[in-house]
């Protein structure tokens, strides 16, 4: 009776993990770009990071084939910048038929396109020049309800408006972005010493704490002294945004 009972509990169970993998909704992150060679390429890079954070990675050329249901959207632009025509349309179009953030991979962008992915609403700008580590956390950073739109210096958009986190406190609405609370740029007066700039130069590159022990010859208690002082000192709530932060401001 009880092997009975036994092989009819594991079938209830087997049945219930059937249902639940059959009504579970995967969240995609989808790669949208017409050249296939390339966005196969980006696809696979990203799988590293998804894989581990739950996420699937979805491929498509146009936004016709734009999935119901997605974490974020990643438009690859090439060579076209975001304030182009082709650009700005391609962003349109999958703005409108997306669901969840939308965010451009690009080769080059000016102040006019950081103006232009403004008012398109998009979540991100992310240049192909960034480091794996770098594009990864700025999708964790997007995902998360954040805005990640790089420096440009020649920009007369506020520093504080490129890059956000929600959530914070005194924060400011500018349109459909937000600023990061007061106090959040780095300059003479921000308080740094050098070796807390040394060690957020390296948070910016996406650093271990370990990693940054060993080039600056520290212990891994001093370093992580050093990355609480920065964050406090920059009002960022985690070591992402303060890594956002800095290649924002210090141009790394």
């Amino acid at each position: 009776m009880n092997d009975k009972h036994g092989e009819l509990g594991g079938d209830l169970l087997c049945k219930l993990e059937l249902i639940n993998s059959m009504t579970r909704t995967e969240m995609h992150v989808v790669i949208l770009d017409g050249l296939a060679l390339r966005r196969s390429a980006y696809a696979k890079l990203l799988e590293s990071w998804a894989a581990p954070n739950e996420f699937l990675i979805a491929q498509i050329a146009d936004t016709e084939a734009l999935p119901s249901k997605s974490a974020l959207t990643v438009v690859v632009l090439g060579s076209h910048l975001i304030c182009s025509p082709k650009g700005t349309s391609r962003l349109q179009a999958a703005v409108k038929g997306s669901d969840g953030p939308v965010a451009a991979m690009v080769e080059r962008y000016t102040a006019e396109c950081v103006s232009t992915a403004l008012d398109l609403e998009l979540k991100g700008v992310l240049p192909v020049s960034e480091t794996p580590a770098v594009i990864f956390a700025a999708l964790g950073f997007i995902i998360a309800g954040g805005c990640y739109i790089p420096h440009v210096r020649e920009s007369v958009i506020p520093q504080s408006e490129l890059s956000y986190l929600p959530g914070s406190t005194n924060q400011k609405h500018h349109g459909t972005c937000v600023s990061e609370p007061e106090g959040t740029e780095i300059s003479g007066k921000s308080g740094l010493t050098r070796r807390q700039y040394d060690v957020l130069r390296f948070l910016a590159n996406g650093d271990t704490n370990k990693e940054i022990a060993r080039e600056l010859d520290l212990s891994e208690a001093t370093v992580k002294s050093h990355v609480r002082q920065v964050m406090r000192k920059l009002n960022a709530g985690n070591r992402t945004q303060a890594a956002l932060l800095a290649r924002d401001v210090l141009h790394v």
